[in-house]
């Protein structure tokens, strides 16, 4: 072999080897970059963000591999996601109207509960709009409610329910009871 090939080879290798070690230098600095992105989405705290760097940068494969199973699962945009998804929940069961009889579910307009039913709203004296049986005031016109009673449940069936077997006993009417009744007329 001559000295000229011989050359020519170290200067190729040479070459290789300088180009293998860009690539590892360009994918350790890539490496670095990208746990310093990651973890900036995922925590404000410096010095976790510098310890996930330094620890992939010194570490190169294994740091890496580290840094993935210690980091946190969510980022600070799906954390902040979730909070607003568990505010809304909140809000939703906040503004949803229950029975003060027995806490199910009734809409606004509803006079009267379908499980229990008890009456939820009576027609102000003043105005006479509905207003809630736990309202001091009407929001509509400013009287006092005070005066008006609470009314006790009435079982009430319907005229015509063909699974009922038992006698039909009358059910007082709220005029009998209560002077200030006026019917109650909803509209929709």
């Amino acid at each position: 072999m001559s000295a000229e090939l011989i050359n020519n080879i170290a200067t190729i290798i040479g070459v290789v080897v300088a180009m293998i070690g860009a690539f590892i230098f360009a994918f350790w600095v890539a490496m670095g970059i990208w746990a310093f992105n990651d973890i900036r989405t995922r925590s404000h705290d410096w010095l976790a963000i510098l310890l996930a760097c330094l620890l992939v940068l010194i570490f190169p494969i294994v740091g890496l591999v580290l840094y993935l199973m210690i980091r946190p699962k969510q980022t600070l945009a799906e954390q902040y996601d979730r909070a607003l998804e568990e505010e809304a929940l909140l809000r939703e069961l906040e503004e949803t109207v229950a029975c003060t009889s027995c806490g199910v579910p009734v809409r606004e307009p509803w006079v009267y509960c379908p499980n229990c039913h008890n009456q939820l709203q009576h027609t102000c004296p003043a105005c006479g709009k509905l207003a809630r049986n736990e309202w001091e005031i009407c929001v509509y016109c400013g009287a006092e409610q005070s005066s008006v009673p609470q009314p006790t449940p009435a079982i009430r069936r319907p005229a015509a329910n063909p699974f009922f077997r038992g006698e039909r006993t009358p059910v007082p009417s709220e005029a009998d009871e209560n002077p200030l009744y006026r019917p109650v007329r909803v509209t929709e």
